[in-house]
This record gives structure tokens, sequence and C-alpha cells, in this order.
């Protein structure tokens, strides 16, 4: 880790450390700008007219101002040209805000003599602020002239507000990896980054795994590589709670894009006796599951709007005549208490998903299907109906670079997904 010396203006000398988490030290939280100044920069003279260095220079002012003699910010301390240095620090970043005595977030676009909220601040929409917010032990929030607005504790609730991030992991960091991965994938879902990988690699540290970048995989081969890193180290099946905006093709359990998970903020994990699982992995056939599930009828499944005449249609012309229930372990906040416990009901209010065969393949192989259709599972639950349990394997989907591209369409972004 490469830290700044906040006293060595002009000259900005560094210090490199191998373990930065027993050094006392700051760091900046940011939206970049069009004059930024790299590492690269930094010693030309030219750079000093630039915004960007301006920015370092009041940040430094400000650290060295409050005890602090090294500080980071991720313009100057990383050398972006050497791939191993940047790989290093995005796996790392997580815990680099982590290890910070503090975390001076630079407001660039909000003005306390002007503004009354922060509905308009960048610094709530990008996806790398998002580790930085949750990260941080304390920050301390300055506006574009560098006035104090705040820290996380007196900002609670209107961070809240904007982010739909509950106050109790705003302001408590220890407790952001006991939330459901649904939630946690809601609070990435509106935020954008200018990398399209980035969607996913800004996420690690919130999920606690590590990932190779592979920068021209795309968007959506990156969040598919980060959901199967996901499902290594848990069992929390809220990860496939997502839903689609329109009707998609079959596809796996994996949700395409982060903003699949737009819905899935109030989604926490569910224990039900019935719902027995062995350790699921992927496998060349599929995600392998062994699978609790309801066989019913297609022509059971009531649909809304005309999905349901293309729906049906489309099981004739495949030969398939039964859909399987899959209930997960997962249900929504809101559902009452008294439903969410090991009675017989408890079944009923379980967010279930729609599996349909494949053909050509076994017969137990599926894919999911209708994944407009995210459903609690009392619309079908009866309790004459057999419960089955077999493994089964779902079909991972094939990602192609037409689609990976598609995902960043602003038409996604009005509700309209490319697919």
């Amino acid at each position: 880790m490469r830290l700044l010396k906040t006293r060595t203006l002009p000259l900005l000398d560094f210090v490199d450390l191998l373990r930065p988490e027993g050094t006392k030290y700051a760091i900046l939280s940011h939206t970049w700008g069009t004059e930024e100044v790299t590492l690269e920069d930094l010693h030309k003279t030219e750079s000093k007219q630039l915004q960007g260095h301006k920015k370092i220079e009041r940040y430094c002012a400000q650290a060295d101002h409050d005890g602090y003699d090294y500080l980071w910010i991720d313009t100057c301390c990383i050398d972006k040209k050497s791939s191993a240095e940047l790989s290093e620090a995005i796996n790392s970043m997580y815990n680099w805000y982590y290890w910070a005595d503090v975390c001076y977030v630079y407001l660039s676009d909000f003005s306390l003599d002007t503004d009354r909220s922060f509905n308009g601040c960048r610094w709530f929409t990008r996806g790398w602020t998002l580790q930085e917010l949750l990260a941080s032990k304390t920050i301390r929030c300055y506006d574009q002239h560098w006035r104090y607005v705040g820290d996380k504790g007196d900002l609670a609730a209107p961070f809240s507000a904007v982010t739909g991030i509950e106050k109790v992991y705003i302001k408590h960091r220890g407790g952001v990896h006991t939330a459901s991965v649904a939630a946690r994938m809601s609070w990435a879902s509106r935020r954008q980054t200018s990398r399209p990988e980035d969607e996913a690699y800004c996420l690690m540290g919130l999920f606690n795994v590590n990932m190779s970048l592979l920068y021209g995989e795309g968007s959506v081969k990156a969040f598919q590589r980060l959901q199967h890193k996901i499902i290594k180290t848990s069992e929390d099946e809220s990860l496939f709670a997502w839903s689609a905006y329109d009707s998609l093709p079959l596809i796996g359990l994996f949700a395409p894009h982060p903003s699949f998970f737009r819905e899935c903020g109030d989604i926490e994990p569910v224990e039900d006796p019935r719902i027995q699982r062995m350790p699921y992995s992927i496998t060349n056939r599929g995600l392998s599951i062994e699978a609790t599930y309801h066989a019913i009828p297609c022509q059971t499944i009531p649909i809304k709007g005309s999905g349901s005449r293309i729906f049906h249609r489309s099981c004739n012309d495949r030969g398939i005549s039964e859909c399987l229930l899959l209930p997960l372990k997962c249900a929504r906040k809101t559902l009452p208490t008294e439903l969410l416990t090991d009675s017989p009901h408890a079944l009923r209010k379980l967010i279930t998903i729609i599996l349909m065969g494949v053909p050509g393949h076994e017969d137990n192989v599926f894919a999911r299907c209708l994944p407009t259709e995210m459903m609690v599972y009392e619309k079908y639950f009866q309790p004459k109906r057999k419960l089955c349990h077999r493994n089964i394997f779902i079909q991972l989907p094939v990602v192609r670079a037409d689609l990976s591209e598609a995902v960043l369409d602003s038409r996604y972004y009005n509700g309209n997904p490319p697919y």
C-alpha cells in the first residue's frame, strides 16, 4: 500500500507499507472528475494547475490538521499501469478503508449554501463508493468548498434515505456481512461504474471474496463469476431470489446484473425443516443442487399479462407438461413473524422460483423460467401435494458478448432489459 506523507508538500512523498492495518492513516472517498492527477502526473509541473491536484493539496492539509501523517487517495496512490498492483489494490480496497482511522468524503457537487438533501450527489450513485461508505469506521463529510457537513453517525438517516440501506448497517460496519446476500446486492442495484466489469469487482469486499481482474470480459461474465465465488462460501439462497423486469429466455439461477436485485432489500434467510439442502456446487452440467420442490402442470401457473399465452405455448412447443416450484430458504421481512417459524405453514411464505426442463437433456436438467414471477409459495401451497426431493442440475446461462454489452444499454435502466 502506497501512502502519501501529509507534511511533504509541495513535493508529495510516499511511503510503502506491507501491513497497513497497524498504521494510523486517513483515506479519501470521492468521485472522479475530468482533471484528476495520477501517480505518473503527480510531480509534473503542469499538473499543479489541475483541480485534481488542488483536491490532493486540500486533502493533505485537512489530514495534517487532524494529526495524520499519512493518507491514501485512489487517484495517485496506485500505479494503474501495473496490472499486478491494480489487482492487489482492488482486491484489498475494502480492507484499506476498514483499517483507515478516518475516511474523508468529499462531495464535489454538494454545497451547504444551496442543497438541503443528498439526492443529487454523484457520490451516492457510484459503485466504488458503496464499500467506502460501509467499510469505514469513521466518516467525515465535506462539501465542495471543504466545509464540514457531518459524520456518519449524524448523517445516518439521510444516508439511509438516499441509498436504501438500513441505518444499522451504516452506523455499525460490523453488521454489514450479516445482511442477506440479496439485500447487499440491492444496495448496489442502482449504482454505476465507468468500466462495466467494475460493477462486479467493486462488490468483492462486500461479500468477502477475491477475484482475478479480467477487463474485457464484460459486466455479465464478471457478475456471474462474482456469484460463483459467493456460493462457495455462503449458504444464503437469497442470492437466487432476484427478479427481472421483462420476460427473459430460459436462464440459470444467477442474475445477469446487480439491478435485478433492485426490489430485494427486505429479503432475509429463513430456515424451514422441510427444505433440506446438501452442499451445492458448479459442475460442467450446471449448478448441482439437492432440491426440495413441487411438480405442477404448466397450465396451472397463473401468469400476469400477455406473458401467459407465450409461456403456455412455449411449454407446448417444447413438449413440457410440468414445471417445478423451487422454494428458497428466504422470505421478505415484511411477512408476519409467526409464519416464519417451524410451523406447518412456514413453507407458504418462502420465496419461490419456477424451473422448466431443458429439451434434449436428461430429466434432471432444468433452467429457470419466468424470472418476472418471483413469488411467495402460498399461491401454490396444497397440503396434499407431495413435496419431492432429489438432485437436479440447473443450467448456467450462456453469456454472449452482445448481451454483456446490452446490459449497459440505457433502455435497461428505464426498466426494459434488452434481452
